[in-house]
């Protein structure tokens, strides 16, 4: 009979619940600048990366485990990542086309990103140390004890006699402290009934004499107090120490009922008042909570305004009347409560999130939100999950959208937006189909759809149509004190930009004041020169704006292209820009937008301009009109056709130009 050892027991479990799993699910995306991998299971324990020659190892415990890798390369190029594949081992090998390092980072537990950057790790880092030799240590059960300990007494006392312990050779400070507090305690519990003096009992004088310190104390167990120590359960109190709302305060499932609304509407509403036209609390209550199991934030905070009652409970549903209605209320009665085993979870992270997503509790926020009805679930589902996806928390966020799916074929408007804004944070393309259907629908989310439409067309610098900018013009009028205000205004700068109108969309600064590093972009990226000229040449005292490296660089090209060595060596080097730029900042060559032709840099015969000869600075100015005009020589057919406005735009923007010209070679005659 063959014997088997418990640690090869539980070897053969482990290695059996491996071999079950689901493979581990591997997600990639493509983000300016670095190539991120996403490994998630529920499954991982712990993990370790390490160097191999190729690139790096990703282990992961338990080990044994297989990878989802048909869709890696799906939406991500190969310009870093090169290769992705599982080892025999059951490592995960990542294969760098670049002098490249990954920086891993575990943003909760079971979901890995590795972000691969360009360019050397930091000295030092421990993922870039090799992966020790992977071997398989038997799980050895831990031996118990032959015979336990006897129970610790604390009413036992030191039995020695005084005569034996050493005198002290003075009393310090701190035990007449000790002594004082062992007074004060001993009076409290004899207060309170727990401990009682008793004088020394007398003995016989063939006993030995008593020497017991604790003699004439004595523990009385009659009145029955207990030692313990007041525990709370730390799901049950928020992050202020409170207690967390129950689940049945905030259970607006239970609010309706299966009849059609206008008569749960007739019941509700009937009977607020009393005799005398006194407001009946029951009553009304349970017509708020009516009001917002629909939804009806508005008229729920009117009932809550017009009467005058005690409840417990007003403040709460005055704060969930705000959060249907697309407010936020930071520190409010919900707020610090996000870390609730309840549904105050939920709502807590709609009135007023934390700023980080150690602080939600996931599981009670989707607990909750999946309890909600259907319409409830339509309406504050798009929101949630966009904070969680500014808390960093895309499982999570992806977990509401899949609720929202629930007992419906077709997805709603709020569920592709979700959709929408999760392929965009992952680098994934668009369902541009969706958002078009969605933008042709009444409603706000028309609005959100067209604004997330012109946030892809600004990534790959595509044009909107005339009627978009119409109307996000419109929409963000219409938007005035909502919360789609800001995120339409940064539309319709991006899409003023995208359309050549950079005068507009630079003096639509208050919009949204977060969106000049983009239109800056557009700027050095599409935009036309005469553009260029009048906002990227920048006067002795203007500020040069806080940009980017990339678009900074990439202004400086335009304008060297274009002979402005002086503006052009700000953009590179900022304000201390000196006349030995040229030597620092290597010569490029730059291709000419809609063709193949390669025009190699205007030649700089000394440091700026003002070390030429004047007929050298004239004829190169002169020339970058020119220059511009053949860069935009070769045109589509479609672009063929131009009417009367935009021959007329055109001719201003040539005068525009020429006036530009004359100023910048003003001061060299």
């Amino acid at each position: 009979m063959t014997r088997i050892g418990m640690g090869s027991v539980l070897t053969l479990l482990a290695a059996s619940a491996v071999a079950n799993a689901e493979p581990v699910v591997v997600r990639t995306g493509e983000h300016p600048g670095f190539t991120r991998l996403v490994v998630e299971d529920a499954g991982i324990r712990a993990w370790t990366l390490g160097r191999t020659a190729e690139g790096y190892a990703l282990r992961l415990s338990p080990g044994g485990r297989t990878f989802a890798l048909s869709n890696a390369f799906r939406v991500i190029t190969r310009q870093r990542l090169g290769s992705l594949e599982p080892a025999p081992n059951g490592d995960l090998r990542i294969g760098l086309s670049c002098a490249c390092h990954i920086t891993p980072t575990e943003i909760r537990p079971g979901v890995i990103v590795l972000d691969i950057h360009d360019g050397a790790a930091l000295a030092g880092a421990a993922h870039e140390k090799p992966l020790p030799q992977p071997g398989v240590a038997e799980i050895r059960p831990r031996a118990r004890p032959v015979s336990s300990p006897p129970p610790y007494d604390w009413r036992t006392v030191d039995r020695r006699p005084f005569e034996a312990a050493p005198a002290p050779p003075l009393e310090q400070p701190f035990v007449a402290a000790m002594r004082q507090s062992l007074v004060e305690q001993l009076s409290r519990g004899s207060a309170a009934g727990a401990v009682d003096f008793v004088e020394k009992t007398p003995v016989a004088a063939s006993a030995a004499p008593a020497t017991d310190p604790g003699a004439n104390v004595r523990i009385l167990p009659e009145p029955g107090y207990g030692i313990s120590v007041l525990q709370h359960d730390p799901a049950k109190l928020t992050a202020t120490g409170a207690e967390c709302p129950a689940d049945e305060r905030m259970d607006v499932a239970s609010w309706l009922d299966g009849r059609p609304v206008a008569e749960q509407m007739s019941a509700a509403l009937s009977g607020l008042t009393g005799e005398f036209d006194q407001p009946r609390p029951e009553a009304i209550a349970a017509a708020v909570r009516f009001y917002l199991g629909l939804g009806f934030g508005a008229e729920a905070r009117l009932l809550l305004e017009t009467f005058t009652f005690e409840s417990a409970d007003r403040e709460t549903w005055e704060t969930m009347a705000r959060v249907l209605d697309g407010e936020r209320q930071p520190g409010g009665p919900l707020s610090s409560m996000a870390s609730c085993d309840t549904a105050a979870a939920l709502w807590s992270v709609l009135a007023d999130p934390p700023t980080s997503s150690r602080a939600v509790n996931a599981p009670a926020v989707l607990r909750a939100f999946s309890s909600l009805p259907r319409h409830l679930r339509q309406t504050l589902g798009p929101r949630l999950a966009e904070t969680l996806m500014n808390l960093g928390d895309l499982a999570n966020a992806e977990g509401i959208r899949q609720i929202m799916m629930r007992g419906s074929t077709d997805p709603s408007a709020g569920v592709t937006l979700t959709e929408a804004r999760l392929m965009m944070v992952t680098g994934e393309p668009l369902p541009l189909a969706d958002l078009e259907r969605v933008k042709a629908e009444p409603g706000s989310m028309s609005g959100e759809a067209l604004a997330l439409l012109i946030e892809r067309k600004a990534a790959y610098g595509e044009a909107p149509t005339a009627d978009d900018v119409l109307q996000l013009a419109a929409m963000h009028h219409e938007a005035r004190g909502t919360r789609l205000e800001a995120r339409l205004g940064r539309a319709y700068r991006l899409a003023l930009a995208l359309s050549g109108d950079f005068d507009q969309a630079f003096a639509r600064h208050d919009l949204a004041p977060e969106a000049d590093e983009d239109v800056w972009r557009l700027l050095a990226a599409f935009g036309p020169d005469s553009s260029l000229l009048e906002h990227a040449v920048l006067a002795d005292s203007d500020p040069r704006p806080p940009l980017p490296q990339a678009t900074r660089q990439a202004l400086a090209d335009r304008l060297r292209s274009l002979g402005l060595e002086a503006s052009a060596d700000r953009w590179w080097r900022g304000d201390d820009a000196t006349k030995d730029s040229a030597a620092i900042m290597p010569p490029l060559h730059f291709i000419t937008q809609g063709t193949d032709e390669v025009i190699p840099p205007v030649p700089a015969a000394g440091a700026s301009g003002a070390d030429r000869p004047e007929d050298e600075v004239r004829a190169t100015a002169d020339d970058a009109p020119q220059a511009a005009s053949a860069s935009q020589a070769v045109v589509t057919p479609e672009k063929a056709a131009v009417s009367l406005h935009h021959g007329r735009n055109a001719l201003e923007e040539s005068v525009r130009t020429r006036q530009k010209i004359e100023d910048l070679l003003r001061p060299l005659r």
